[in-house]
């Protein structure tokens, strides 16, 4: 009886043993699936996001036209990489800057503009529900395709015209790099509160620095992005009509003297963006309008220049 229950527990523990082992293989089989799985979805995905970027770039060589581009990214960005869709992004960006002039010809007639100021109540502060709401037949069709294009009417000395609409891109967010992400931030800044209108810097000081600021940690960010140019440029041109001057903003009176109070300015925002690439710029600024009797001289306009 004894040798009898012996074996019998021996018989348990090799039968619970070789379940184990049967258990432990079918364990390592799914996950071995399951990195398979992953590795083949990886693979697709990859594929796929290609395939989308072939047929975008067929479009965009094919002088497709923005609505068109826009709604062909709209049914593929969930199943892009973030390269790809950054790069769909990028294009259609640059396209819509592009074709903003030519766009804008069609606020150019009276009428249209008249619709506007009609649509507004009189007044000159944009409502966009207001004109998708219009009863003027004609409006309705140029604000629908407006919108479309992913632009939005701004005022300008008393002119009706459109500009990029980069709050429009926030639905894509998700979907991007890092990077074009940083750049969209920029654009949005300018697309929402625009720094530069009738000749003058219309947003308060501070917050015209900290935009160039921020261009500026881009460009320190992304050295290789291939929108780096296309910030430098633009963020030149902040400076130079910051520290240069316009016409409604001027630095220098008629006779070329630098006005005492932008010279304070100067000085007080050095010291706040002390340690930075613009801290640097209004330093080197500062020690040539003292080399220049705080004049606006040849030497002035080509530091500007050179920024």
């Amino acid at each position: 009886m004894i040798s009898t229950t012996i074996e019998t527990e021996e018989e348990i523990e090799i039968t619970e043993s070789a379940e184990d082992k049967a258990s432990g293989d079918e364990v390592k089989e799914s996950e071995a699936e399951e990195a398979e799985s992953i590795e083949t979805k990886g693979i697709d995905s990859s594929e796929k996001s290609l395939e989308i970027k072939n047929e975008f770039k067929d479009l965009l060589d094919g002088g497709a036209d923005l609505i068109e581009l826009f709604e062909f990214i709209d049914k593929n960005i969930e199943n892009s990489d973030s390269e790809t869709a950054s790069y769909m992004i990028a294009a259609v960006s640059k396209k819509s800057e592009d074709e903003r002039f030519d766009f804008e010809n069609k606020f150019a007639n009276s009428e249209i503009q008249q619709a506007i100021l009609d649509a507004l109540g009189g007044g000159y502060e944009v409502d966009m529900d207001k004109l998708k709401n219009t009863d003027n037949e004609n409006l309705k069709d140029l604000i629908e395709e407006t919108i479309a294009r992913k632009y939005r009417i701004i005022n300008v000395e008393g002119f009706f015209m459109p500009i990029v609409d980069y709050a429009a891109y926030n639905m894509y967010r998700d979907y991007l790099t890092e990077e074009m992400n940083d750049y969209l931030d920029i654009q949005l800044d300018e697309s929402v509160r625009p720094a530069i209108l009738d000749a003058g810097i219309v947003i308060p000081v501070e917050e015209f620095l900290n935009r160039i600021d921020k261009s500026f940690a881009y460009m320190e960010k992304y050295p290789d992005s291939p929108r780096y140019n296309e910030i430098k440029q633009f963020n030149s041109g902040r400076l130079q009509v910051y520290l240069g001057g316009i016409d409604n903003t001027p630095v220098f009176d008629i006779s070329g003297d630098i006005y005492p109070e932008k010279l304070s300015e100067f000085q007080d925002f050095a010291l706040v963006f002390e340690g930075t690439a613009l801290g640097d710029v209004l330093k080197d600024y500062l020690n040539l309008l003292e080399q220049e009797n705080y004049k606006h001289t040849a030497a002035i306009d080509e530091f500007l220049s050179e920024l």
